[in-house]
């Protein structure tokens, strides 16, 4: 089994089923991200869980501490332009798809950031990058879950990594 995989496969464990205490005393640096396709209303949807903490750090060191969640709408854009920033489809051709933002949610200590992006391939033509928090964390791991009809694929992104194909 490649080393990514199963560093991947402790984070997702750790992140599971250890408590926040245990997390503080030894941090772990993830994310999982489902990307999902809705044809009938040509777009491909990507949902990221993130911790809230690690994400406002990120947002306010990509506006250099401009903004905070006070800000309020302010705010709002800063999150959507450093998720954009950070996450990224590509099509067939390798040109960028325009992201936009489609919510954001928390639930506890965890932030649901919702992107979506208009096409008319279909997600297994797609290439995706996913940076989150990569420049904050050496040690960041990202697993993207894309479903294409009853077919599941998991991706593995760290630092440095770039687009990989869904398929």
């Amino acid at each position: 089994m490649p080393a990514r995989l199963i560093v991947a496969l402790i984070a997702l464990v750790a992140t599971a089923t250890v408590s926040p205490r245990l997390l503080d005393a030894h941090p772990l640096h993830s994310t999982i991200t489902e990307v999902v396709e809705d044809r009938a209303h040509g777009v491909v949807r990507a949902t990221i869980r993130v911790f809230a903490d690690d994400f406002g750090t990120a947002v306010a060191r990509s506006t250099r501490g401009r903004v905070s969640p006070a800000s309020g709408p302010a705010w709002d854009l800063a999150v959507a332009a450093y998720a954009v920033s950070v996450f990224g489809i590509q099509d067939a051709q390798g040109r960028a798809l325009a992201l936009r933002s489609c919510g954001v949610r928390r639930t506890g200590d965890l932030l649901w950031l919702c992107l979506e992006a208009s096409t008319t391939q279909s997600l297994s033509a797609l290439r995706v990058r996913n940076t989150v928090l990569c420049e904050l964390f050496e040690d960041q791991v990202n697993v993207v879950q894309a479903t294409v009809g009853q077919d599941r694929r998991s991706l593995l992104f760290v630092r440095g990594d770039s687009f990989k194909p869904v398929r």
